[in-house]
């Protein structure tokens, strides 16, 4: 029943990230909603399954935008590969700092390239907007982390507290 929960709370996830968030637009961005469940899936299950949700999950936002084709799905993977490292350094996987220190590096990370392109040819005042948004988006995935973390941990088993056989 975990697994069919787990599934449909991935496609719907997508599909909010492609339809409906960017309609919305809460503090005039799009949440990185796939970003941070790729994130928590990561850290929470194996590195196979946060690649498997990456891939899909990058390339129809990728189908979806119209640009860039490809930036969705390489920081999606930078996501899940990036999960992956931080399991086997062995760094302690208990509570929200983890997963909130990663989503805010990933999000720098993934608007770090707009960024650079754009601030060459803004005037001070634009500048401070763009920065605005970058603001406003590190919030609202920040919020996001902190409120789908719970239901991921209630879906998912961890995998580090499971059993190895030797």
């Amino acid at each position: 029943m975990r697994r069919i929960s787990l599934v449909l709370l991935l496609a719907l996830a997508i599909a909010a990230q492609v339809s409906l968030l960017p309609a919305l637009r809460p503090l005039g961005v799009v949440p990185g909603m796939l970003l941070v469940l790729v994130i928590l899936l990561g850290l929470r299950s194996t590195v196979s399954q946060a690649l498997m949700l990456a891939l899909f999950g990058g390339v129809i936002m990728d189908l979806s935008s119209g640009s860039d084709f490809g930036i969705h799905t390489g920081i999606l993977v930078l996501a899940a590969l990036s999960t992956g490292m931080v399991r086997r350094s062995g760094i302690a996987l208990i509570g929200p700092l983890v997963a909130i220190g990663l989503v805010l590096v990933l999000t720098l990370v993934s608007n770090g390239l707009s960024l650079a392109n754009i601030l060459g040819s803004l005037s001070l005042g634009s500048a401070g907007t763009v920065l605005a948004t970058l603001l406003g988006e590190l919030v609202i995935n920040l919020t996001l982390t902190l409120g789908i973390r719970p239901i991921i941990n209630r879906l998912v088993p961890d995998e580090s507290a499971l059993p190895t056989i030797a």
